[in-house]
Order: structure tokens, then C-alpha cells, then sequence
């Protein structure tokens, strides 16, 4: 569990520190690379933690738990509850990795007992809560009869009357499982309750059963006791002072004082009033007795003490824990914040190589297209005047000659390319620009002419400009300029072409 914890507090951390990091690229970058090694080891560790739990290492915290629990026992039979308490406090602190459900149904189920032995009734119920479900896991009847009785003694002593009853019911359900010991107090708590309702025939009936079942001195006088009770509430008292004389009288404060409060009353219906207050006299000083007992004890505060030691413990363990964790974490960010730096760096190097490399191979490349252009053009236009003196010479009716036409088409196109690599206004140009520029382009760059006829594409002449400029590296600025438009409506031309054709094929340069 404290590894646990701790794991995922420094994925928290790692995670909190990535959110701080967004506007740092770098050591975002390292923060990350940080979290996919720790988590992983983190992960890792969870597991071999729940997979060191083998056999024998639950072997050994059950045999631990258990020399606990005998040692209480054995201070419970000396009536050191406090030492006894001690040692179950220290079983408790086991509880969690304990796979002996019997040990851990007795370690609650005691310090249950010794709390409603002590009056802290309410931090009982809380035990014996435990120690119910550890006697269902567990599977033994009796376990769970034992727990629901010290429940319904508990709420009894609370007057929690209803309550106690209905607990006692669900004990009642069990009966037929339970031992004697266990049907006697059933029945005296079912007696009990019966009487408190004025059903005395009924709570005669079942107090007489339970003292025949009951097997030991002190659960014969408790149910003896009982009937005694109803007997006065019934006015046969001659019938309960039979029935006292017959009861043991030392050996056990809770039945001295059940004796005393029985006789009290009989003395006190009788009329004896001077007995009934003997009897009284005798009933404060024990009761003054047992809380003495019991006062001195201080369970609550030894468990609060205890509790509270163990808290403080744990506590510190974990800020130690802690510490060490964040100093573990700390030292990886720094290894591997000098490892990013120094291969970043290095990476960062070969990646502006590379840049460099390529944008002088492209602009060569440009430089050779732009220069063949400018030949071109400068040859188309040499051969033009040619033509032309040449045609004046010639008759009327050789003036139209179609060798003239082609070169002057391919003067045209040569002009378009060059008003588009200028940033010259081509604006108004339209599909005879297109198809001269589209000819020239056949001996210029060969594998973007392909791209611009494919008649799939039905490219527009802006698109085909469009391209053009693509090809030769031009931004969107530039197009604007040629087009006379906004950018925005470049993005659009844009936009609207990708969905003709892959745009990336356009700056493979050949």
C-alpha cells in the first residue's frame, strides 16, 4: 500500500510538472521521456511487490500475529487488560496483510470484549463489526454466534433494548449450529427482552431453559439471576428467594451484584425497608468496586495512545519514503536532462545540416531553371525577329507559316513562366497562358508537366500558375502578389486543389 501511494504521488508530480512545462519545448520533452521510464518501473515494482507476498512470507505474519494474540490471552487470564491490549493493538497492526481470517476474527473479537469490559461500548460495536465479517469469511457458525451475542450484550448495556433484540434474533438463526454455552445466553437475552415487554410467561419459559443449558457457574447464576427477576415482577417471591439460595455467591462481581439487585427488590416488596436498604448500601459499594476496576484500566486511552503512536509512525515512514522517492526522481531528471541536452544538441546539428543541404541543393536547382529560362526566352526571341524579317520578304501567301506560329507560342509561354517566376501581375491571364506554359514546361521540367495535363486533375489556369509557383518554391505572399488577391484566398486556391491532387508531389524537384 505504501508503495502504492507513493507511486502515484510521483506520477501526479510528473504529471504537474508536464502541465507547468507546456511553454518550455525542451523540457517538456525531457519530462516525458522521465515518465516513460519511471511509470513503467513503477508498475513493475506494484507487481513484484504483490508477487513477493509468497506463501511463506504470510506464513510468518500469521505466526507473528498469533504469538500475539495467545500472549493477550494469557494477560487476560491474569486480568491485565492493559497489557493485554497492548499485544492485541500490535496483532491489529497486522491485520492487513494477514490471510488467517481466524486470527484476525480474534484479534477483533478481543479487543471488542475488553472494550465492552472497560464501558467503551461504543468503540466495541466497532470491533465486534470487524470481527463479524472476519467469521463469516472464515466460515465457522460459531464464530458468528459468539460475535452477534457480545453485540446484543453490548447494545443491552446501551439500552439500545430493539436494537440488541434484533441482533439477538439474527443469533437465534444459528440456534440449531450454536453450542449449549452459546443457546443458554440466546435464550437469557431473549428472556430479557421479554421481560422488559411484560411477557413474563414467556421470559420464565425461556430464562428456565437457559439455565439448564448453561454449562459453567457464572452463566448458571446469570440465568438464575434472571429468573429471579421475573419472579419478583411476577410476585412470587418466595419462589425467588428459594431460587437465591441455591445461587453461588462469590467468585463472580457481575452476579454478586445481580444477587444484590434481585434482593433488594424482594426485601423492598416485602416491605422490609431497612433490608432493602442494607441491600442498597451493599449494591453502591460494589458498584463503586467495579467501576474502580474498570476506571482504572483506561482502555480507550491506551488504544488512543497506541493508535496515535502508530499514526505518528507510519507518518514518518512515509515522509522518509517520500523523500527518498522525490530525491530518486530528481536524480533521473537530471541524468537524463544531460543526456537530452547533449543528444538534442546533437540531433538539432544534423538536422540544420540537413536544412542547409537541401535548401543549396534547391536554390541550384532554381538558379539552373531560372537561367534556362532566361537563355530560352533570350533565343525565342532572337529566332522571332528572324522570323520576321523573313517574313516580310516572303509572298502573301506563305505569311502564315505554322513553324512561326509554334514559335511564337513557345515565345509566349516562355514569357508566361517568366512573369510567373518574376512575380509579374498574371491576374488576367487565362487559358491560352495556360496551354503555352504548359508546352514550354515539357522541355523545362518534364515530370511537373505531366502533373498539369493529367486531365483528371482539370486543372483551371490559375491552378495550373498555382502549380507552377508551388514548384518553384514561391510562398503565399509571392502568389498573392501574381494573382492580386489576399493570402486568404491563396489558402483557398490551396484547399480547393489538394482535394484534386496530392500537393507534396509538387516540390519533389527532379
Amino acid at each position: 500500500m505504501i508503495i502504492l501511494a507513493y507511486s502515484i504521488t510521483i506520477y501526479f508530480i510528473i504529471k504537474f510538472l508536464l502541465i507547468l512545462s507546456n511553454k518550455m519545448f525542451i523540457f517538456a520533452l525531457i519530462m516525458r521521456k522521465a515518465l516513460s521510464v519511471i511509470i513503467p518501473l513503477m508498475i513493475l515494482s506494484l507487481f513484484s511487490c504483490g508477487g513477493n507476498n509468497t506463501n511463506g512470507y504470510n506464513d510468518e505474519t500469521d505466526k507473528e500475529a498469533r504469538q500475539y494474540v495467545d500472549s493477550a490471552l494469557v494477560y487476560i487470564d491474569r486480568q491485565d487488560f492493559r497489557a493485554a491490549m497492548l499485544q492485541l493493538k500490535k496483532a491489529e497492526k497486522l491485520l492487513p496483510e494477514l490471510t488467517d481470517k481466524k486470527v484476525c476474527y480474534q484479534i477483533c473479537q478481543y479487543i471488542g470484549w475488553i472494550d465492552e469490559n472497560s464501558g467503551a461500548n461504543e468503540l466495541a460495536l466497532q470491533y465486534q463489526q470487524q470481527a463479524l465479517g472476519y467469521a463469516q469469511e472464515y466460515g465457522k457458525p460459531e464464530y458468528v454466534v459468539d460475535v452477534l451475542i457480545n453485540q446484543a450484550n453490548v447494545l443491552f448495556n446501551m439500552n439500545q433494548n430493539d436494537s440488541a433484540w434484533r441482533v439477538n434474533t439474527r443469533a437465534a438463526g444459528y440456534y440449531k449450529q450454536a453450542d449449549r454455552s452459546q443457546q443458554s445466553v440466546i435464550l437469557k437475552n431473549t428472556a430479557y427482552y421479554e421481560m422488559l415487554k411484560g411477557s413474563l410467561s414467556n421470559a420464565e419459559r425461556h430464562a428456565y431453559r437457559a439455565a439448564m443449558l448453561a454449562e459453567d457457574s457464572s452463566a448458571i447464576g446469570n440465568a438464575q439471576s434472571l429468573l429471579c427477576q421475573i419472579y419478583i415482577k411476577q410476585n412470587r417471591y418466595e419462589k425467588a428467594q428459594i431460587l437465591m439460595s441455591i445461587m453461588p455467591r462469590k467468585g463472580n462481581s457481575t452476579l454478586e451484584y445481580n444477587m444484590l439487585l434481585v434482593r433488594g427488590d424482594i426485601l423492598e416488596k416485602k416491605g422490609d425497608y431497612k433490608g432493602a436498604l442494607e441491600s442498597c448500601k451493599q449494591l453502591k459499594s460494589l458498584s463503586d468496586s467495579l467501576n474502580s476496576e474498570t476506571s482504572h484500566l483506561d482502555i480507550i486511552k491506551i488504544q488512543n495512545q497506541y493508535d496515535k503512536e502508530v499514526i505518528q509512525r507510519e507518518k514518518a515512514e512515509q515522509k522518509l519514503y517520500f523523500s527518498i522517492a522525490i530525491i530518486a526522481l530528481l536524480l533521473i531528471i537530471f541524468a537524463l536532462t544531460i543526456w537530452y541536452n547533449s543528444h538534442a544538441k546533437s540531433q538539432y546539428r544534423q538536422y540544420r545540416q540537413r536544412i542547409f543541404t537541401v535548401k543549396e541543393d534547391t536554390m541550384a536547382r532554381l538558379g539552373q531553371k531560372n537561367s534556362t529560362i532566361e537563355e530560352m526566352k533570350q533565343a525565342i526571341d532572337e529566332k522571332v525577329a528572324e522570323i520576321d524579317i523573313l517574313k516580310r520578304k516572303l509572298p502573301e501567301q506563305l505569311r502564315t507559316d505554322e513553324t512561326y506560329d509554334s514559335i511564337a507560342d513557345t515565345k509566349m509561354g516562355v514569357d508566361v513562366l517568366y512573369a510567373i517566376l518574376k512575380d509579374h501581375n498574371i491576374s488576367q491571364m487565362g487559358k491560352q497562358e495556360q496551354r503555352v506554359v504548359t508546352d514550354v514546361m515539357w522541355t523545362i521540367d518534364r515530370s511537373l508537366a505531366v502533373i498539369i495535363s493529367n486531365p483528371d486533375y482539370a486543372l483551371t489556369p490559375k491552378e495550373t500558375f498555382f502549380c507552377i509557383m508551388e514548384r518553384n518554391g514561391k510562398n503565399d505572399q509571392q502568389k498573392a502578389t501574381s494573382f492580386c488577391c489576399t493570402e486568404q484566398a491563396i489558402r483557398s486556391t490551396k484547399s480547393r486543389l489538394g482535394k484534386k491532387m496530392d500537393l507534396g508531389q509538387l516540390s519533389q524537384i527532379d
